[in-house]
């Protein structure tokens, strides 16, 4: 089935609109996304709480003051 050149022309200016409109979509999606948080602050945050846990609700000193 052959299509009238001008039928093409509006059909293929019709999907472009559509991954256009998909395009900026996807894009508004992704800048509203939070950031994944490297590696290296997703440790040290582990360390922190392993540490606060570690202490305990005493809050005692790791190391005691001598003098």
């Amino acid at each position: 089935m052959d299509l009238n050149p001008y039928v093409m022309e509006v059909l293929t200016r019709y999907r472009l609109e559509e991954l256009h409109a998909g395009a900026e979509l996807r894009g508004r999606m992704r800048a509203g996304a939070a950031a994944p948080r490297p590696l290296r602050v997703s440790l040290g945050l582990a360390l922190i709480r392993v540490g606060t846990w570690a202490v305990g609700d005493g809050r005692r000193a790791l190391s005691p003051r001598v003098g």
